[in-house]
């Protein structure tokens, strides 16, 4: 798999170019018909089977706006410390900023690394505590809150998603800056986090294999999806960084 290559259509934010992958069709629209068949009927029980639709669509797109705003959190640092950033695309498993070249200093990894995370940190403050606030006496009320309080909950897990020490996951770039700067070899330190992204993505095919023989078979695939990325994604990153 890896990383995807810019699709169309794009869009410029901000000054970041945004690219749409054929596969983000595609998962929204799963996204949705999940949401409105499963989750929202039993977060929220009672209400029309539009209402359910409307707020599957809402969520999904909202989910990929908040993804486009960690991924612009890392465009906007890198580009703070003079990283180019060849634009932002958006597909089946999220999405990636996509930098002209690797940062030059174990700081300034460090600092790009965090900036996602740190934007889904707010993210899902914000939608928690206004959840805790937010009305519920008619369906239009009750819709928004499911909504609000689904971002919460699924920001929170792409922030501990991103945050496993898994090279090219967030958290695998922390790791490399923190081995780079610990050891000054930036390769070295590469391979290693590369090496415990793989393996993260094989003990993700795992997970996955033994949700889906009991019997969560959604649940499972979902997580074989995940474990076939990662590892595929942390071997091709390597494969590039190595070049």
């Amino acid at each position: 798999m890896g990383w995807p290559r810019p699709g169309q259509p794009a869009w410029s934010i901000a000054g970041v170019t945004l690219h749409i992958h054929r596969s983000w069709f595609f998962i929204v629209l799963l996204i949705t018909w999940t949401l409105a068949r499963g989750h929202f009927p039993s977060a929220s029980p009672g209400l029309p089977a539009f209402a359910y639709w409307a707020m599957g669509v809402v969520a999904a797109l909202s989910l990929f706006l908040c993804v486009l705003l960690h991924e612009l959190g890392h465009s906007v640092v890198a580009r703070h410390h003079g990283i180019p950033i060849d634009g932002v695309t958006l597909f089946f498993f999220g999405g990636v900023a996509q930098m002209g070249h690797e940062p030059r200093r174990p700081a300034v990894e460090l600092q790009v690394a965090l900036a996602g995370p740190l934007v889904s940190v707010a993210i899902a403050a914000a939608c928690f505590f206004a959840s805790r606030r937010l009305p519920i006496d008619t369906i239009g009320q009750q819709a928004v809150f499911a909504v609000v309080q689904y971002l919460a909950m699924v920001n929170t897990a792409i922030l501990v998603f991103n945050l496993l020490p898994g090279f090219p996951l967030d958290g695998g770039r922390v790791l490399r800056a923190v081995l780079w700067a610990w050891s000054g070899n930036w390769r070295t330190a590469t391979r290693t986090a590369s090496v415990v992204g793989a393996s993260l993505g094989l003990g993700l095919l795992g997970l996955g294999v033994w949700a889906m023989v009991r019997g969560s078979w959604i649940g499972g695939l979902w997580y074989m999806l995940l474990g076939f990325f990662l590892r595929d994604a942390a071997q091709a990153s390597y494969q590039q960084a190595s070049r």
